[in-house]
């Protein structure tokens, strides 16, 4: 039960236009030195921190989890923002994310900490859920076969803003043709372009069993659309689409949450 209330309050989040983070486990419990925060799973490994607050005065502190029952002495450091395994310093509204080590999941754990081993005592902490499923890719159907050669593998959406095409083909004879996403049941000319693999919005070239990584441009994610198609503007003709399931359960793009430059320099913005 708490599992589908955390899930149903996250559905209802990115529905409303709340930025997505990943799956919330939920805000840290605080106890001492000022700990507070929100924690997310990105992934199956990979924990979000967003505006993460400590004290610093802890005189062996660390970020710590394990598979006890709450947290104790029973349990590993967690490496922080920059992979390091230092007693940890004073953090003030920081977002960044913590990889879990050794490969370990965070199904693997019930619990991760601001954890003092000095006075074995948590100074803040959160609890992850029972049978609990960290956003992961996830792969959907490949293109339909409608006209001038379109075909693909099955295609895999890495976060909520990347697709990859594997084994993507198009006879590039289309000459207003676009990478094209939208809402509604089937694609229409009421949609918008995706930058190619170049992050080109130029009419698609030809191409021939190659792998294709999509960005959706601006502030559009996968929770926005409905199908991805192969489209004619000019014609107004779906040459092979793709239909996106609602709501799936993949990791968040960190662009907007952790900025970096774009992986697109050729797209305009």
């Amino acid at each position: 039960m708490q599992f589908f209330l955390i899930f149903a309050a996250l559905l209802y989040g990115y529905a409303h236009g709340e930025l997505y983070r990943g799956k919330h486990l939920g805000k840290l419990n605080s106890y001492h030195h000022q700990v507070s925060g929100d924690v997310y799973a990105v992934d199956e490994f990979t924990l979000l921190l967003t505006e993460f607050n400590y004290d610093g005065n802890g005189p062996d502190t660390f970020f710590w989890a394990g598979a006890s029952n709450r947290p104790g002495p029973q349990g590993f450091i967690v490496p922080d923002e920059h992979s390091k395994t230092n007693v940890l310093d004073r953090y003030f509204n920081k977002d960044f994310t913590l990889t879990l080590p050794d490969r370990k999941k965070i199904t693997d754990i019930k619990w991760f900490a601001v954890y003092d081993l000095f006075s074995q005592s948590a100074f803040g902490d959160v609890y992850i859920p029972e049978e609990f499923e960290p956003p992961a890719v996830q792969t959907i159907s490949s293109f339909s076969k409608k006209s001038h050669g379109v075909s693909s593998g099955a295609l895999k959406v890495l976060d909520a803003k990347t697709l990859l095409i594997p084994e993507f083909t198009y006879n590039g004879a289309g000459k207003d043709t676009y990478f094209w996403v939208g809402v509604g049941p089937q694609p229409s000319s009421k949609g918008t372009k995706v930058p190619d693999e170049a992050g080109y919005l130029e009419p698609l070239r030809l191409y021939s069993k190659e792998t294709v990584t999509l960005e959706l441009p601006g502030e559009l994610t996968i929770f926005d659309i409905d199908w991805l198609s192969v489209y004619n503007v000019e014609a107004k003709e779906n040459y092979g689409s793709v239909i996106v399931p609602d709501n799936p359960n993949v990791p968040p793009s960190l662009v907007k949450i952790i900025p970096h430059k774009s992986s697109l320099p050729n797209c305009l913005q």
